[in-house]
């Protein structure tokens, strides 16, 4: 990832994995269409006390260097220009739910293996989405098993690291569980660690509404459960 001149208008294109993928296996792009998104804008820079004045107001955001065109799409166009009704009061969220789920974070334990907990991803401010179109990207997958249909292995030189230094490559799943109330459901089951607090942070976002939401992870299973045979049950025992 780099950084442009915006002292000019750039139009920088750039093939996508996917796009690679088809062209690798003699696809087509019929490319038809294109989405819009403000990701690297920091609007927090919004300066309403600026000495020179309300036109001077976003002048640090405007001097904001623009970002090159990534080729990795799970982390572009995450703050998507979507098209909303005129009577619409807020945008889509996504809401995430499970069992424990308090702030921003769900805790397993030992009573929690192998079973996991139910997580459930609900859309808020929008009409139900369809099934695929939610997907959740988990940074350290080595640390819990899911339901979720993977799709795919986030890998590359910017977002893998050596095992040594406790970074795993990030996978890519799908959601296609959908509920009787339009949400969606996957479990999330822990393995078994060598210490307690390991943790995780879990992307969940809709690729057709651009809404996302993140929440942690954290694994604190160290003991194995096995089942032990009563001694008394033995023959000859």
């Amino acid at each position: 990832m780099g950084y442009q001149d915006n002292a000019s208008i750039t139009v920088d294109a750039v093939l996508t994995k996917k796009g690679r993928e088809i062209l690798s296996r003699g696809g087509r792009l019929d490319i038809n269409s294109f989405t819009l998104s403000d990701l690297g804008v920091d609007y927090t820079l919004w300066n309403p006390d600026h000495p020179s004045g309300s036109a001077f107001y976003g002048e640090a955001i405007e001097n904001l260097p623009m970002l090159e065109a990534g080729v990795h799409a799970e982390y572009s166009l995450r703050n998507r220009l979507i098209s909303l009704n005129k009577d619409t009061i807020a945008i889509p969220a996504l809401e995430v739910s499970a069992p424990g789920f308090a702030n921003g974070s769900i805790t397993f334990n030992d009573a929690d293996y192998p079973s996991g907990k139910t997580v459930t991803v609900t859309i808020k401010g929008a009409a139900t989405t369809a099934a695929g179109d939610i997907h959740f990207i988990m940074s350290d997958p080595t640390l819990f098993t899911t339901s979720a249909r993977k799709e795919k292995t986030i890998s590359g030189m910017l977002r893998s690291a050596l095992r040594e230094e406790d970074f795993a490559q990030q996978e890519q799943y799908g959601l296609t569980q959908r509920n009787s109330d339009g949400s969606f459901s996957f479990g999330l089951m822990p393995t078994v660690q060598p210490v307690k607090g390991r943790e995780t942070t879990i992307h969940v976002v809709d690729s057709k509404l651009g809404a996302y939401t993140t929440f942690r992870a954290i694994n604190n299973v160290t003991e194995l459960k096995r089942d032990v045979v009563n001694p008394s049950n033995i023959i000859g025992g």
